[in-house]
C-alpha cells in the first residue's frame, strides 16, 4: 500500500511538473514527464489526457495512437480490478461471467458495442478518429 501512495505522489509531482514545463512552452521536458508517468502501472487520467493533446497538436498520431491504446489497456485493467475485487465477496467469477453475458445478450448489444466509464469511452472514440488520420 505504500509503494502505490509513493508512486501516486511521483505521478503528482511530475504532473505538476510537466504542466509547468507545457506553460513555459518546454513541450519535450513535459511530454518526457508524461510519458514517465504513463509508464507506471498506476491509472493517471491527466498525463494520458495532457498526452494525447500535445501529440495531436504536434500532428504525431502513432505517438497518440500509442498513448490511447496504453491509456485504454490501462484503465480496463483497473476497472476490471476493481469490479472483482468489489465483487469477489458476493459473487463466484464463474457467475459473474455469466450474468455479464446475460446482460449483454438482453440488451442486444454486441461486445463492440459496449460503453465503459470514462475516459475508457472517450478514448475509444478517439482512437478511432486516430485511426481515420493515419489511414487504418
Amino acid at each position: 500500500m505504500a509503494s502505490n501512495y509513493r508512486i501516486a505522489l511521483q505521478i503528482q509531482e511530475r504532473n505538476k511538473e510537466a504542466r509547468k514545463a507545457e506553460h513555459d512552452g518546454d513541450l519535450k521536458k513535459a511530454v518526457r514527464l508524461y510519458e514517465d508517468n504513463i509508464k507506471e502501472d498506476k491509472a493517471d487520467k491527466f498525463a494520458f489526457e495532457r498526452l494525447m493533446v500535445i501529440y495531436r497538436g504536434q500532428k504525431e498520431y502513432k505517438n497518440e495512437l500509442r498513448v490511447i491504446n496504453r491509456g485504454i489497456d490501462l484503465f480496463r485493467r483497473e476497472m476490471e480490478k476493481h469490479v472483482s475485487h468489489s465483487l469477489s465477496r458476493r459473487v463466484d467469477s464463474k457467475k459473474l461471467k455469466h450474468l455479464s453475458q446475460a446482460i449483454i445478450k438482453k440488451s442486444g448489444l454486441e461486445k463492440d458495442e459496449l460503453h465503459f466509464p470514462d475516459p475508457i469511452d472517450k478514448w475509444l472514440k478517439r482512437k478511432k478518429i486516430v485511426e481515420e488520420k493515419l489511414g487504418k
